[in-house]
Parts: C-alpha cells; sequence; structure tokens
C-alpha cells in the first residue's frame, strides 16, 4: 500500500550536537524561558534525521516524536480528512501535510506512510483565551518547527503558545510555555483523530491535574472494524478549574461522551511551563495509568532518553563517505523504517488478542501491532530480521500467536483486528524469510498447520477454488478478487514460501505439491507482450488488452484490468521466488532487453511495492549486473530526497525506506525465503553493519566501496575477506558471520 537492548526498558534506563537533518521552517522557536533543545552530544544520528521527509505529497509519514517500535507518538495534526475528501482523492494520513496553515493540536497515536486514514486519537490542544468549544476554535496558525528523532516542537502564533512534545515507548510527554498572565487552556479532544470513525469519546475528569477516558478509532480503508484507545492524561500543575465540552457546550460537569472534549483552565498561565503526561493503552484505562505510572519521566529526561534510543538503534549500521544529505537521507530512511510495527501491549504484557474480544498476556515478550504485511514482506522484515533480530523474533512469535488463535495468518493488522485491504497470504513469507535466516525459536510446526490448512480456503484466499482448480485466478473472478494476475501471483510466492517451510519441517508431502503451485505464473507469460497477461477461464488471454492501463481493475480499485496497485509491466517481472524460471520463458538476452526497455521508457516506478526488486533482476544474468548497479544507483537519487517531498510514494510502513537502506547498503533481498542477497552499488564509501551478540557470529560486517563517488557506480572487481566473490550473490550466513566485502568501483561498465 498506497533491537540490542529490550526498547521498552532501554529507553527508561538511559541516564540523563548539531542536527544535520533535524531543522525545518524558520530558525528558535522564541517565548518566555523556551530555548531550542539539540539531542544530546553522545545521540548524534537522533540529529541527522529529518522527521519532515515525507510529509508532503503522497509520502504520509508524520513529523512528531516517538521511541523505535513505540505505542505512543505525539504529532501535529493540520487536516482531518472525511470520506468525501477520499472520494476526491485528498489523503492525510498521518494527520499532518507539510505547508498547511494550521495546526489543529497533537494526536497521540499514528500511522506512517498508509495508504488510509486511522488512529490519531485522542488530541491534545494548548490554547490562549476563551476555552474552545470547537475544533475550528483549538486551530492555530504556527511557525518555527523543529524536529529530531524523539522530539518536535512548534510555535502556534495565534495562542501565543510553544509546544514541545516526546515520548517513551507507551506514554506521550507534552510541555506547553503559555503567554505568562494570560488565560490558558489544555483541551483533550477525543471526539477527532484522524480516523473516519468519530464522535465516540467517553472522557471523565478527576481533578484538577488528571483526565481519563476512551476514544474510538477504525473505519480503515472502509473494511477495519476499529476499536478504543485508553488513556491516562496527567499534569504536574493543578488547574484553576476544569470541565468537558459536549456537543458544543462547554460545562463544568466532570464526564461527558460522543461528540465530547475535556479541558483544564488557568486563568493565568503559570510562570512555569506547564508538563502534561499521557499513558496509553488498548485493554484499558487501568492499564494505561500502570504504563504512565511506570515511563512517567520529567520532559528533558524523556526527550534526551528517546534521542538516545534511537541513537542506539540507528547505529547499528555506520555509513563513512557520500554527503550530508546522503547521510540524512539514509537515517530519516531507517528511522522510518523503525516505526512499524508498533507496540501492542502494556508494561506488564497484556494486550488484545487478534481478532477476538478478549486479552492476552505477553509473557517475556512484546506484542507488537500494525503489520502492512503485503508492503513489509519484501524489505522491511528482511531488515529487521538482519539488522534487528531481537525485535523480528519477538514480531514473528506475536505473528505465531496471532495465526494459531485466529486459526488463519495475518494479512494487514491493525490493533488486533483483521483489515484486510490488500491480497495475497504475506505472513508466510515473512515467516519462511525469518526462518531460513536463523530466527528459528518459535513453535514452527502449529503454525504451519494453520497456514497450510488456511491455504486451501476461499475465506482466507479470495479466488483459491479457482487457483487450486486451474492455476490460476481467472477474470471472470474480478468483480470479487481484486487484480486476478497480482493475486495468483501472490499466492504462488507464497506457496513456494510454505515450500520452504514445509521442508524445514519434514513435511514431505506437502512440498512438491506447494513448489509445483509456485509455478503457476508460467500460465499468465505471454511471449508476445514479453508480460504475465490476464487470462480467462478458458485458458484465453484476455482481449483488448493494454499493459500500460493502470485503471479497470475491482470497483474503487487501482491497477489495470487483472492487477493490484500497478500495471502490467509493474507485475510482468514478479517473480522473485523463481527468477531463474522466468528468465528461461523469455530467453535470457529476451529479459534483459525487455526489463532495460521499462527502466528505459519510464516504467519502473517506486511508489509502489510491486516492481521494486526490478533494480536487481539483472544480476540472474551473467554480464548483465552493471545494468543493476546503474539502476539501483539511479533509483536512489530520483525517488528519494531531501525535502519533505522525499518519498515517491506512501512509504506503507517502512517499505519503501528499507528498499532505500538495504540499497544504500550495496545488497538487496530480491527472493524473502532465501537467505541470500543480490549485490548493488552502494551509496557509501563505507558500510559497517553490527551485528547481534545473540544471533550472529560475527561482530560486524564491512562493505569498503574503493572509488566510489555520484559517477563511479560500477564495480569491476569484489572479494570476500580476500576472496573472489564468485558471483553478484551474498549469503546470510556470510554477512552474520562477519567480515570485509571490498568492492572497487569505477565509472565504466566492465
Amino acid at each position: 500500500m498506497l533491537a540490542l537492548h529490550r526498547h521498552r526498558l532501554s529507553v527508561l534506563a538511559v541516564a540523563f550536537s548539531l542536527c544535520t537533518g533535524c531543522t525545518e521552517s524558520s530558525s528558535g522557536v522564541s517565548g518566555g524561558g523556551y530555548e531550542a533543545p539539540s539531542p544530546p552530544a553522545a545521540a548524534p544520528l537522533a540529529g541527522t534525521v529529518d522527521p519532515f521527509i515525507g510529509t508532503a505529497a503522497d509520502g504520509m509519514t508524520f513529523p512528531g516524536a516517538l521511541v523505535p517500535w513505540g505505542m505512543a507518538s505525539p504529532s501535529p495534526h493540520t487536516k482531518l480528512t472525511t470520506a468525501a475528501d477520499g472520494l476526491e482523492g485528498v489523503f492525510v494520513n498521518g494527520g499532518y501535510r507539510h505547508g498547511d496553515p494550521q495546526i489543529h493540536g497533537f494526536g497521540l497515536t499514528h500511522l506512517s506512510g498508509v495508504g488510509c486514514p486511522d488512529l490519531g486519537v485522542p488530541v491534545i490542544a494548548p490554547t490562549s483565551g476563551a476555552t474552545p468549544a470547537s475544533f475550528e476554535a483549538y486551530g492555530s496558525a504556527y511557525r518555527s518547527e523543529l524536529a529530531y528523532a524523539g522530539y518536535y516542537g512548534v510555535e502556534l502564533t495565534d495562542m501565543d503558545t510553544v509546544a514541545e512534545m516526546t515520548a517513551t515507548p507507551r506514554t506521550a510527554v507534552f510541555r506547553f510555555w503559555f503567554a505568562q498572565g494570560q488565560p490558558a487552556n489544555i483541551t483533550l479532544d477525543g471526539a477527532r483523530g484522524i480516523s473516519w470513525v468519530r464522535n465516540q469519546a467517553d472522557l471523565e475528569v478527576l481533578g484538577p491535574d488528571e483526565i481519563v477516558g476512551s476514544a474510538a478509532f477504525g473505519g480503515f480503508c472502509v473494511s477495519g472494524g476499529g476499536g478504543r484507545l485508553y488513556f491516562v492524561a496527567r499534569t504536574d500543575r493543578a488547574a484553576d478549574s476544569f470541565g468537558v465540552v459536549e456537543d458544543g457546550t462547554v460545562s463544568a460537569e466532570t464526564q461527558a461522551t460522543g461528540n465530547a472534549m475535556a479541558f483544564l483552565r488557568y486563568e493565568s498561565a503559570p510562570a512555569e511551563p506547564v508538563t502534561m503526561w499521557v499513558g496509553l493503552s488498548w485493554v484499558s484505562i487501568e492499564q494505561a495509568r500502570a504504563n504512565l505510572d511506570a515511563e512517567q519521566l520529567p520532559f528533558d529526561e524523556a526527550r534526551d532518553a528517546a534521542a538516545t534510543v534511537w541513537q542506539q538503534h540507528l547505529e547499528r549500521i555506520e555509513v563513512a563517505g557520500g554527503s550530508d544529505d546522503d547521510r540524512v537521507r539514509f537515517y530519516t530512511a531507517l528511522y522510518h523504517a523503525l516505526i512499524h510495527p508498533s507496540i501492542l501491549s502494556d508494561v506488564d504484557g497484556m494486550y488484545p488478542i487478534f481478532t477476538r474480544d478478549e486479552t492476552g498476556q505477553a509473557g517475556g515478550d512484546t506484542r507488537y501491532t500494525v503489520f502492512s504485511l503485503w508492503d513489509t514482506y519484501r524489505t522491511l522484515h528482511p531488515l529487521l530480521t538482519l539488522v534487528y533480530p531481537e525485535t523480528q523474533l519477538e514480531i514473528v512469535r506475536g505473528m505465531q500467536d496471532m495465526a494459531v488463535q485466529a486459526n488463519a495468518p495475518p494479512k494487514w493488522e491493525l490493533i488486533s483486528d483483521e483489515v484486510q485491504p490488500m491480497v495475497g497470504d504475506p505472513a508466510l513469507i515473512v515467516f519462511a524469510d525469518s526462518y531460513a535466516k536463523g530466527l528459528t525459536d518459535f513453535d514452527l510446526g502449529p503454525v504451519y498447520d494453520v497456514m497450510r490448512a488456511a491455504a486451501e480456503r476461499e475465506d482466507h484466499r479470495p479466488g483459491d477454488t479457482e487457483y487450486l482448480d486451474l492455476g490460476f485466478v481467472p477474470m471472470e473472478r474480478a468483480d470479487t478478487v481484486w487484480g486476478p494476475v497480482s493475486t495468483s501471483l501472490e499466492y504462488a510466492l507464497a506457496d513456494w514460501a510454505l515450500a520452504q517451510l514445509a521442508e524445514a519441517l519434514g513435511r514431505s508431502d506437502d512440498v512438491p505439491v506447494l513448489l509445483e503451485r509456485a509455478k503457476s505464473y508460467r500460465g499468465f507469460y505471454d511471449d508476445e507482450t514479453g508480460t504475465l497477461r490476464p487470462k480467462n477461464a478458458d485458458g484465453s488471454f484476455l482481449e483488448p488488452f493494454d499493459p500500460d492501463a493502470m485503471e479497470g481493475s475491482f470497483p474503487l480499485r487501482l491497477g489495470g484490468p487483472g492487477y493490484v496497485e500497478g500495471t502490467a509491466w509493474q507485475y510482468a517481472f514478479f517473480v522473485q521466488h523463481d527468477v531463474e524460471g522466468l528468465i528461461a520463458l523469455h530467453g535470457e538476452q529476451a529479459f534483459v532487453d525487455r526489463l532495460t526497455w521499462v527502466f528505459d521508457t519510464d516504467r519502473f516506478v517506486l511508489w509502489n511495492e510491486p516492481d521494486m526488486a526490478y533494480p536487481y533482476l539483472f544480476t540472474f544474468v551473467p554480464g548483465a549486473e552493471h545494468h543493476t548497479q546503474r539502476q539501483a544507483r539511479i533509483a536512489m537519487e530520483r525517488f528519494f530526497g531531501r525535502g519533505p517531498d522525499g518519498l515517491p510514494g506512501n512509504d506503507d510502513a517502512g517499505a519503501l525506506s528499507a528498499w532505500f537502506v538495504f540499497s544504500a547498503m550495496g545488497f538487496y533481498p530480491v527472493t524473502p525465503g532465501l537467505p541470500e542477497y543480490r549485490l548493488g552499488s552502494p551509496l557509501f564509501d563505507r558500510i559497517t553493519l553490527h551485528l547481534s551478540p545473540n544471533h550472529h557470529d560475527g561482530e560486524s560486517f564491512v562493505v569498503e566501496a574503493d572509488g566510489n563517488g555520484p559517477d563511479s557506480v560500477f564495480v569491476t572487481a569484489a572479494t570476500l575477506e580476500g576472496q573472489p566473490l564468485s558471483g553478484p550473490v551474498l549469503t546470510h550466513q556470510a554477512i552474520t558471520a562477519g567480515g570485509t566485502l571490498r568492492l572497487q568501483m569505477s565509472p565504466e561498465a566492465p
């Protein structure tokens, strides 16, 4: 779609530089005693991150504060869209659109780079003057935004107020600098988040320094059922009065529901700033209070701890060489890749069980949410598996529990709800990739049985009846199955992944059946056009056929007839599990010629996932590797920029950013489920990957690119630990054993 340490503990265990990428808009925010902060000197990489990248155009990221994989993500809201906006193509799915004229408070929960709006509740809005009675009343012009990893600050000019925010894993922390001597308010709006489900708040003011309640969300991509977020908000300075706003009426009552807000009011703003902590939980108010009690830190301490924990995660990969902008792009991409999946469980391990109205106990692991698996199986989960295996193992264990509890693997999980806006069976690929790369400390047998059975069911795999009978989903199912070609190709890849797991388990009877299904892509091959072309149930190709069509798929869905969010060309080479077999259908020279033509005619895009492996497919043809090196470097420069519009499309929970991270390191996981990476062209002169002492044999893996530069992108020689590399392939084991890959770069192709 359009961890070295347990991070939930390490951010609280940190005792309490100049920014390369953290500044945006004008210089410092001014106001009573406020001084714009920088990250701690020991956390320079936090300042290299520019959270504004992706907040314009279609990136759909947000600039607010969080820790890696954090539940709490306080961030500004500039525009809340409606379903009517969506029909007009207007989406602001992270709540913030760079350049909008007003900020309407700060939401506490956000989705990064996704294709539909949701979450964003509750909203905290500092104001001056009269108590606001509406969404419009707490809006303000703004200036002097400042953001780096773990921090966001802004001056709300209409309110004469500076708002700062940071976060611990489950708690948002605000600090408000009000104009001294003027009336000031802190409003909590539980009725209006980013979600199109609104006006379903349940609030209570417990006293002059505490508000509790819950707020509804849901309707993700129309199909999401939604749920409630619970919270406890606490300040360090008692208000002079407090009350609620219900349906636009301000009162001194202490409870309100529906279209409801609650407020704390200071008749004369304190001389010192007001700090507010908001503990969150997906389970209950009591759990939110426990999370707050466990994580409450003074603002400066929380801010510096957040920057420090970001430093600990970002420095897993060190880069040298390249430009300052290259470093900002790289570390911002890595930052975006560490936002989702997000923490679901509370400090004591309680969490809502997938697809059930029940709570579970996670034990020693953290449970996660926001699994945009159709996007993230390709790049993000392989990146976590390689660089952050501790966290990926927890993620896989959580996915195992989801599958067993629901009797089906997740597809697009959001706060324990299956929202399923995409196609395929992607969880199987994540399991296979993690297992093949050594993350085997989970109970594979039971989850394999669930996945194997679900792969035979129409309710889990729409179009499965025809897929199993005919070997493909025909166009006769196009009114109920989005993109029959794309769906069939996704099923084929998932079946190949399932075969890898069957082989690991010794389920020998399953292996040939699944591998034969994985070859079903061959039936779509049309030598005349060089595409994987839609077919009818009788085996005939779809007529008429326009391989450049981008409309005509499933009602109200993007994609040409037969395809999901792409054209026939963006799926023509989408056989990542059997690239050699696809080449055999084309013939080597025709394969290279057609793939080259796709790039030369601007048919390769990176605003979506299906063709993101295309630059690396040349490495499967001996002598064509230089095309990969050229196209990978071109794509990095063309599609990933330094400004707010610096992402080519929806970041899709970090999937596009993870593509950039891999490509900048110089290797890429073309086939998730195989423990190997295809060699590209690194962006930097030296990349050092610090390995996990708990999961890897070596201490570090280094890529040295001698003679590298913007015009020197071709690899003319490669050695691994002093020995010539036999081909453009790095095994996972070679990387995790540690050592040095030395590349000789040249401006001329070999």
